[in-house]
């Protein structure tokens, strides 16, 4: 008969009954292939990644020693926002950093550690220098160091007074710092006001007092205490008073830094 292939024979095509297609195994060298794919698309996304993150930390301390050299006493600690990292070293333009400093000082007066917001900051070709579009941030001067600038800012013998242990500033209010004062010559309080003069000056301004003689304080009714100058052309533009000390709020606009 024809048309049935012999024993062992072959199908047309040369085709083995019941036998594997002709021509190999694709399904399997298919799937094979795709696993090798997507294997070595994995080992590339975290190549790009690892450069990624390695360009970030370069950056960082690239920026934190051009902050520092605008005024920070010590270089500032740095984060840099915003994934993928790469595109914004191509353009140059980071949308956002975040800086804190170790404390700032400038004669009696310690501003402690500043923490800053940094937006629209676009860098040179180096990375030497930039402009920041736009500031914000917060510090404290704190009690100890407003009770010696007083001191200091005063002189005579009051300057002892107030820069002494005798002394005891806490707040009073959102604007004001109670001061108990214990010592040989005088016992009592005293309550100032505390204001912003400037971008860079705050007012201490005596509200009333209890059981000090008003020679005693006719030196500290009004007095003028500088702030630190401040890096990245920062400026006070709000002060709050808190059990901490004097909190301030900085800003800044279209500031340029670095060389």
């Amino acid at each position: 008969m024809t048309g049935y292939p012999a024993a062992g024979g072959q199908a047309p095509g040369g085709q083995v009954p019941g036998g594997p297609p002709a021509g190999g195994q694709p399904g399997r060298r298919s799937g094979h292939g795709l696993r090798k794919a997507v294997i070595a698309v994995i080992v590339l996304i975290v190549v790009l990644i690892g450069i990624d993150r390695l360009a970030v930390f370069y950056a960082q301390d690239k920026v934190a020693s051009e902050i520092q050299d605008q005024g920070f006493p010590s270089k500032p600690s740095v984060s840099i926002k915003g994934f993928p990292f790469l595109t914004q070293v191509i353009s140059r333009h980071f949308q956002g950093i975040q800086i804190s400093s170790k404390p700032v000082k400038e004669g009696p007066v310690v501003v402690r550690g500043i923490n800053a917001d940094l937006s629209d900051v676009r860098l040179n070709s180096g990375f030497s220098s930039g402009t920041v579009g736009h500031l914000t941030g917060t510090g404290v001067i704190s009690f100890g160091s407003l009770s010696n600038a007083l001191g200091s800012l005063v002189g005579g013998d009051l300057s002892s007074l107030l820069g002494g242990a005798g002394l005891t500033l806490k707040p009073a209010g959102s604007d004001e710092v109670k001061a108990s004062i214990n010592v040989l010559v005088a016992s009592g309080s005293a309550t100032w006001r505390v204001t912003r003069v400037s971008g860079t000056q705050i007012n201490v301004h005596l509200v009333s007092s209890n059981g000090l003689p008003s020679q005693l304080l006719s030196s500290v009714r009004n007095i003028a205490v500088p702030v630190p100058s401040l890096p990245l052309g920062m400026k006070i533009q709000s002060l709050t008073v808190t059990s901490a000390g004097i909190s301030i709020r900085v800003i800044g606009n279209h500031v340029a830094f670095g060389s």
